[in-house]
């Protein structure tokens, strides 16, 4: 009993002092969390809050995979509650939304690295779990293409088996086309990431495509975040909305 006391005690003490520290976060950035400043925020003192957390990294550290763990979570069920059409717009509003509602925590993971602080592999590991999500909203964002191209195709030449484009830049006549530089360069690089996606086996052509989306879609996103659209007189998520366009037509 005593332990599981000890325990609960332990465990509120930790959440308390995180949110301390995401309120720090808010006011003065990554530079200003401070466990000792922390500690006097809760009416500890620093070494009594050191005995919860080793050091001002491991805080960090809790921070951002709290951080990461909630932004794919957020992701996954975005997709999950899409239908299949729909799942890349709904994977890409859900993180402009996700990022907007808490922008201190977007920028903690996708700002400004802070200095000399080296993230743990189970920040990597979450964030490949990210990463399969997108493969799969892209994935289907290339089967509805698919069909579409195929389903003009058809009409035009009287079949499906005409030999028009296909979803994926090939012809019926010339087969698939080579990989650009960066889709080769992306298979090599990221050979692991195919058992991420579940029955099936990603290759450069979708991770290309993924990574020009999560790039695109953070460019337009941290502009946001930080504000740099203010003084310019126009909507933000309507660019937002414009480039989601774009990149479900493959431009």
């Amino acid at each position: 009993m005593a332990t599981a006391r000890r325990e609960r005690y332990r465990k509120q003490t930790r959440e308390e002092a995180k949110a301390v520290a995401l309120a720090q976060l808010a006011e003065s950035g990554t530079a200003g969390i401070s466990v000792n400043a922390i500690a006097k925020a809760m009416g500890m003192t620093g070494p009594a809050l050191y005995r919860y957390f080793a050091s001002r990294d491991e805080l960090l550290t809790e921070l951002i995979t709290d951080t990461y763990r909630d932004l794919a979570e957020t992701l996954a069920q975005a997709v999950a509650d899409a239908a299949p059409a729909d799942r890349f717009r709904a994977m890409a509003r859900a993180l402009r939304d996700w990022a907007k509602r808490q922008p201190d925590r977007y920028l903690l993971i996708y700002g400004t690295p802070v200095p000399g602080y080296h993230a743990p592999p189970e920040t990597a590991e979450i964030a490949a779990g990210m990463m399969r999500t997108i493969f799969e909203a892209c994935s289907a964002v290339g089967d509805s293409v698919g069909d579409s191209v195929g389903d003009s195709v058809g009409d035009a030449d009287g079949g499906a088996d005409g030999g028009g484009a296909t979803a994926h830049g090939a012809t019926a006549s010339h087969g698939p086309q080579p990989l650009t530089e960066l889709e080769a360069e992306l298979a090599r690089h990221l050979e692991g990431v195919d058992s991420w996606v579940p029955g099936e086996q990603p290759g450069g052509e979708l991770k290309g495509r993924a990574l020009r989306t999560w790039t695109r879609l953070h460019g337009v996103i941290s502009l946001d975040v930080q504000g740099q659209f203010a003084g310019m007189g126009f909507d933000p998520s309507v660019l937002f909305e414009a480039e989601i366009d774009a990149l479900v037509r493959g431009g």
